[in-house]
């Protein structure tokens, strides 16, 4: 319940619509009613004997018309006529208003959906596969259309409909009215006895579509690595067995909706007959129901079942609809793991000190990755971390822009607490180069000015050669306006590092973030890469972190990691001096280049 109550603010997102649903759905309503009348009046006064009502006696006498049976029976099919096309013009101005209505709710939830994501921590995305993120946004999305359609506007039509009906209803028969009605309490009944069953099916049907989806995004994602070791056939039996589980839970969700449509059935043909049974006797008995009335009553209980049974369902329609609506609501009211407190104020421009006090941080509870980190950046520094993989580096420079928050301590940027400053502010004042550099299928010019869309041409170019990247630029076939492919699969590691450096240069940012920005480039490109490197790191505060050494040696202090902790810090000079874990990793890296750059070459 609580979780369709979260979905009915997007339905209150489209209140002129909603109110001409309203005005359509009475309208169908009540000329859906009044169709089978035309059949009264053909069977019991142009085919049978009885008098004419008064009003239309005195109509046709208004009109000067003949109340023989030729004109009564151009009446009759006129009035059909005129009562179907009005009834089908209504229902198609419902359907384009609940259509447009409902895809709205539908893109305003996704878009909700995909807002919320984007602000969820680092953590959050590297536990979770995008397929099924994506599932959550392209999929899960529609259940708010599906809810007002199945839960709140189709019983409203249905009950609405009903309650006219059994008023036309009860005038015509009274006792036949009350039979039809006892259908309904047993095929609630059934609904709810299966209501359970369902709900699981439908949560287990959706776990395993969310299974077939991640599989298939993390295959295409690492085609490269399945087609080198070729591995297609295991990857399509691992997609057969996901498939195969998906149709055994499609099966189950089937035959639950069977046994409930069988159930819902049998209830409304004893109903009909006993319904049938009593008219009959009516017809025949003392009180002389007429043919045309019993006629009518017969396509009313016909339609009233059928509303019936929508009603019924509803309990059983929301189970079915509770696992997507899980799954959104999931995202919906968590919140993300970092977010502005609600007084954050805007952080000016800065000179760009960074300063650790006593922080611990990590992303399970009980086992820290950094412990009581304390150090100084000064504006302009460079800092390089060094250390062995899992010591913690790549954790203490995504303190730096909030993709996570130590769990004691702080991090300040110029005196400011990084928690008391809003994340956009902090964020356009940090640069950051990966080891594997993110590039979008755009043009290259889209790409270098992704943090800043409004930067002309000529930024964009003078970006480009500061970063060595504008003569590959040049040669591609439509320069800077050339769309690059999926994650810049189009280019080589080098291309798309100069890329990276030139996107950083053009934000132009006091501190700077290089994680290992070229530990996956070859000794020759990585020459290339360094001098674009430096130009970057003039003027800023600069962050290292490198698994070759003779990429911090210049460093204005080196941090030494281990476990969490640092162990060493001090120039390069100064490590080597002390003989220590950092003078032990440089004997290992100098041992290990003449073979590397013999590779290289």
């Amino acid at each position: 319940m609580q979780q369709f109550l979260l979905l009915l603010r997007y339905f209150r997102r489209q209140p002129r619509f909603l109110a001409l649903i309203a005005v359509f759905t009475l309208a169908t309503s009540l000329l859906a009613a009044l169709q089978p009348w035309p059949m009264k009046l053909l069977a019991d006064h142009i085919l049978g004997s009885a008098p004419l009502p008064g009003p239309l006696h005195r109509a046709l006498e208004a009109l000067s018309l003949d109340s023989g049976a030729t004109v009564l029976l151009g009446i009759v099919v006129i009035g059909t006529l005129l009562l179907f096309a009005l009834n089908s013009l209504m229902d198609v101005a419902l359907t384009w208003c609940w259509t447009v209505a409902g895809r709205r709710m539908v893109y305003d939830l996704a878009e909700d959906l995909f807002a919320r994501l984007q602000s969820r921590s680092m953590l959050f995305h590297k536990r979770n596969t995008v397929g099924d993120i994506m599932s959550r946004i392209t999929v899960d999305s529609w259940c708010v259309y599906q809810a007002a359609e199945s839960i709140v506007f189709s019983p409203a039509h249905a009950l609405l409909a009903t309650i006219i009906m059994v008023f036309l209803m009860a005038q015509l028969d009274a006792q036949l009215t009350l039979l039809a009605l006892i259908a309904a309490p047993f095929m609630v009944a059934a609904s709810f006895l299966l209501g359970k069953p369902l709900r699981a099916a439908a949560k287990i049907k959706r776990e395993i579509e969310s299974r077939v989806h991640a599989h298939i995004q993390q295959t295409l994602t690492g085609i490269p690595v399945v087609q080198a070791f070729a591995q297609e056939e295991r990857e399509a039996l691992r997609f057969q067995k996901f498939a195969d589980a998906a149709i055994r839970s499609q099966q189950r969700s089937a035959l639950l909706g069977s046994v409930n449509s069988l159930s819902s059935g049998l209830i409304t043909t004893l109903g009909s007959g006993l319904v049938l049974w009593v008219g009959a006797r009516h017809v025949l008995g003392p009180q002389h129901l007429g043919i045309g009335s019993i006629l009518v009553f017969l396509v009313y209980l016909n339609s009233l079942q059928a509303q019936m049974k929508v009603v019924a369902g509803l309990y059983t329609t929301a189970q079915g609809l509770s696992a997507n609506m899980h799954r959104v609501a999931e995202i919906l009211e968590t919140p993300p793991e970092v977010a502005d407190k609600s007084d954050a104020a805007l952080l000016p421009p800065v000179r760009g000190s960074v300063r650790f006090e006593n922080v611990t941080a990590g992303y399970e509870l009980g086992y820290p990755v950094l412990k009581n980190i304390s150090f100084s950046a000064q504006a302009g520094q460079t800092i390089a971390l060094v250390g062995a993989t899992g010591a913690g580096k790549t954790t203490l420079v995504s303190l730096i822009p909030r993709f996570a928050d130590p769990w004691q301590g702080r991090v300040l940027i110029d005196g400011h607490d990084a928690r008391d400053i809003r994340l956009k502010s902090l964020r356009d004042q940090i640069g950051i180069v990966l080891q594997e550099s993110f590039l979008f299928p755009l043009t290259v010019a889209e790409n270098i000015a992704y943090g800043r869309p409004d930067a002309s041409r000529g930024e964009i170019e003078a970006a480009a050669r500061a970063a060595n990247a504008h003569g590959f630029i040049s040669a591609l076939p439509e320069g800077y306006e050339t769309v690059i492919g999926e994650r810049g699969a189009t280019l080589s590691g080098g291309e798309r590092q100069r890329l990276a450096i030139a996107r950083a240069l053009l934000k132009d940012p006091p501190i700077l973030i290089l994680d290992e920005p070229t530990s996956a480039l070859d000794a020759e490109t990585e020459h290339s890469i360094i001098d674009a490197l430096r130009r970057l790191m003039k003027h800023r505060t600069t962050f290292v972190i490198a698994h070759r050494l003779s990429t911090v040696r210049r460093a204005d202090c080196i941090l030494v990691l281990k476990d969490g902790e640092i162990i060493e810090s001090g120039t390069h000079e100064e490590l080597l001096a002390r003989k220590e874990h950092y003078a032990h990793l440089n004997r290992i890296h100098s041992a290990e280049a003449p073979s590397l750059h013999a590779a290289a070459i």
